[in-house]
């Protein structure tokens, strides 16, 4: 069964932002991820959190936690920080 993950984020710094996605998206890409859908939430109920969302669809949960944890995406947390407020979620 397909997993999938959620990204919420707002950026924080732009420049690195620019740095960070498309290292991100190689690394998902690579590990067998598609991302399906990105850029600003449309709200259509309840409070807003963070105002971009990228929806990454995994073949299944542990190929999705496998990305996650991966050494290439560790390296990206740090300019991630600097780059994005956000939460990730895992669903499937």
């Amino acid at each position: 069964m397909s997993a999938y993950v959620v990204v919420e984020a707002t950026v924080r710094n732009q420049e690195a932002r620019d740095r960070y996605a498309p290292q991100a998206a190689a690394i998902i890409k690579q590990a067998g991820g598609e991302v399906l859908a990105s850029g600003k939430w449309e709200l259509l109920f309840g409070e807003t959190a963070y105002n971009n969302g990228l929806l990454v669809r995994f073949p299944d949960k542990e190929t999705a936690l496998a990305w996650y944890n991966s050494p290439a995406y560790r390296a990206l947390h740090e300019i991630r920080g600097v780059a994005l407020d956000c939460r990730f979620r895992l669903l499937g």
